[in-house]
């Protein structure tokens, strides 16, 4: 059986500016703002999508058993 083993953390030490640590925090925030709102997006055309499911999903069935209807007499 393998055996696990933890590694241990690297740790760095780095002395940046807080004005160097800033522009480099800037494009993150821009991404990840984006990022957020494509998630909204999307959660917002989900409740879009499933109002619109709901509502057609009546009409869909009656066209279906209609077509189906159709075809019986048809055949």
């Amino acid at each position: 059986m393998a055996q696990s083993r933890q590694l241990k953390p690297v740790t760095l030490r780095l002395h940046m500016t807080r004005t160097k640590q800033r522009q480099a925090l800037v494009p993150l925030r821009a991404a990840a703002s984006r990022e957020l709102a494509l998630i909204v997006g999307y959660q917002a055309m989900a409740l879009i999508n499933r109002d619109l499911a709901q509502a057609f999903t009546p009409c869909e069935e009656e066209a279906e058993r209609r077509l189906t209807q159709f075809r019986r007499a048809e055949s």
